[in-house]
């Protein structure tokens, strides 16, 4: 399964089977839990059924999902902004903003995605590694 999706010059691609690991990666709006519900611009990427997020390049990595096997992705229609999606794990949910429509359907493709592939993995091999 690979796919292709060009927006404007940026080129948007996911591959489940990727050697590293690394399903789909870019820059999203993240909603904070906090008080306020500031929207801060991260470095997302989806890798080993997990999504995490750098605030810079070389940071440290933030799980913000640590099983993507347990979630389900959405696309949310009834906000102040366009183009937004959540992601709903059994212990959290997390808002997030794409830049475009095609960005946006291109993330909840991959979430979807690699929820499949987690499922068709073996759990032996975890242990393996």
């Amino acid at each position: 399964l690979f796919q292709d999706f060009s927006y404007d010059d940026s080129k948007v691609e996911f591959n489940v089977d990727a050697p590293n690991g690394v399903v789909m990666e870019g820059y999203l709006f993240k909603r904070a839990s906090n008080a306020f519900k500031t929207w801060n611009r991260r470095w997302f990427s989806i890798q080993n059924s997990q999504l995490v997020y750098q605030k810079k390049l070389k940071d440290v990595l933030t799980v913000v999902v640590e099983d993507l096997r347990l979630c389900t992705v959405k696309p949310c229609e009834d906000i102040e902004r366009r183009f937004c999606f959540e992601v709903v794990s059994p212990t959290k949910s997390c808002m997030l903003q794409a830049d475009s429509e095609k960005l946006r359907q291109a993330w909840i493709q991959a979430v979807q995605a690699s929820i499949a592939s987690a499922y068709r993995e073996s759990p032996d091999s975890y242990y393996i590694e």
